[in-house]
């Protein structure tokens, strides 16, 4: 009995230690990528249109824009054949990129630091992270998920949802979207992407 309760408590500790080195290792790779996006920022050299793209490619792997797209839809994206879903998918891509290159400008050697890692699913962490001005501090926090297959040119753990001062990107678009698709069909609202973008 002795040597069972052993071996549980020995698979415990060994799963524990797993699980905490794939949070510090996710920490020290968002932290990595984004002195690398940092780098590219400062770097005075590019014009403001290959910096962008420098910068959305390094960001890329760690997005997960299919399943945002998806989830930004909620029931109604079941209503899209697989062409109309991709087509989706594009323009939310699109947009997301061109949101944040456009917030890029704005960038004034903010830092960012990691508050704490919280995992409450074994497929899902979530990073709370402050953003620090030199007057000024902002609440971030990334939720990443594990995918069972991960897509080829991405990271493990991929971010689906980002949430500034308690306010969900992904919530605000899904309300946004069924706002409009109340008197707007799902075209007219693929439409109005083509136009934002």
């Amino acid at each position: 009995m002795k040597k069972i309760v052993l071996v549980i408590l020995y698979l415990f500790v060994i799963n524990t230690s797993l699980v905490a080195d794939e949070k510090e290792n996710l920490k020290v790779n968002f932290l990595n990528k984004i002195d690398e996006v940092i780098f590219v920022v400062k770097d005075k050299t590019i014009d403001k249109e290959e910096r962008n793209s420098k910068i959305i490619d390094l960001l890329t792997p760690m997005f997960d824009f299919e399943l945002m797209a998806k989830l930004s839809l909620g029931k109604k994206w079941k209503v899209l054949d697989r062409s109309s879903q991709d087509k989706f998918v594009n323009l939310y891509v699109k947009r997301m990129k061109q949101s944040y290159s456009s917030k890029l400008d704005a960038y004034s050697n903010e830092k960012v630091e990691v508050k704490s890692i919280l995992q409450p699913k074994s497929t899902r962490i979530y990073l709370n992270t402050d953003l620090l001005s030199s007057d000024d501090k902002l609440d971030i926090v990334y939720k990443f998920h594990k995918p069972k297959n991960k897509p080829k040119g991405k990271e493990d753990w991929l971010i689906y949802d980002v949430e500034i001062l308690g306010v969900s990107i992904l919530k605000t678009d899904r309300a946004q979207f069924n706002e409009f698709l109340k008197t707007k069909s799902l075209n007219d609202l693929m439409d109005e992407l083509s136009k934002q973008i």
